[in-house]
């Protein structure tokens, strides 16, 4: 689903092909101007060419380090990324996958609007901290934790929604508060932006478990990057 003037072969069949490889390992998540009908293809996430991976409708990876010390002493460091695919839409928020190609006109826009079924998958991940969010949409409420004034500025047809608190995806904005990451990305509204979230500690607990068994009673804080177009001057 992209304007007519934007339907043109791009670079990417020459790393789907092999014939051109991505010289560091490149993951990502879908958003409204994808090729839906193969992303489809991945639901669950999987590789989309050599070192270039797509973390599905919602999915996410534990990336790992191995590295080697004096005296032959060996230590492994881990990432976690995550990612939420698509933008948020109201009407098929509650609705299952039903889209199929050949997409009709509605289909076309419904295949890539975030799913409640994926989101409740997000908040039921596990296992230790997320230290990287992807998605395309914003959180929901993002705007208040940065220079909203200078938001506005630059794009003043948000004033609106950044005044009635509307701006961006309810459903991450649920996940910024359950998962809390230690950074999150995003697009999608074509201007930098970048935002600080202080999460206050979950009171049911006081803290999160470490996996020493300790836990963590400092609130968790979530650096939000917004980027813009890949343009000249921006």
């Amino acid at each position: 689903n992209v304007p007519a003037k934007y339907r043109t072969l791009g670079d990417f069949h020459a790393y789907y092909s092999g014939r051109k490889v991505a010289p560091i390992l490149t993951v990502f998540v879908g958003g409204n101007h994808e090729s839906s009908n193969y992303l489809q293809e991945l639901h669950y996430g999987g590789w989309v060419a050599p070192n270039i991976y797509y973390l599905g409708a919602a999915g996410a990876v534990r990336l790992c380090k191995r590295t080697e010390g004096p005296g032959g002493n060996t230590s492994v460091s881990s990432l976690r990324v995550a990612g939420l695919s698509g933008i948020y839409n109201g009407r098929h928020y509650r609705l299952g996958r039903y889209e199929m190609p050949p997409y009709g006109r509605d289909e076309l826009r419904s295949v890539y609007h975030t799913r409640e079924v994926d989101v409740a998958r997000m908040k039921a991940l596990g296992d230790g901290p997320t230290d990287v969010m992807i998605s395309h949409d914003w959180p929901r409420g993002v705007h208040r934790h940065g220079d909203e004034a200078d938001l506005v500025r630059r794009k003043p047809f948000f004033g609106e929604e950044v005044g009635s608190n509307t701006l961006g995806s309810v459903a991450n904005g649920e996940l910024l508060g359950t998962l809390r990451p230690g950074h999150w990305f995003a697009a999608h509204l074509h201007v930098k932006f970048e935002a600080e979230v202080c999460h206050a500690a979950p009171p049911a607990d006081g803290g999160d478990e470490r996996a020493d068994g300790g836990v963590d009673s400092l609130a968790r804080t979530t650096r939000f990057l917004s980027l813009d177009k890949c343009l000249p001057r921006r």
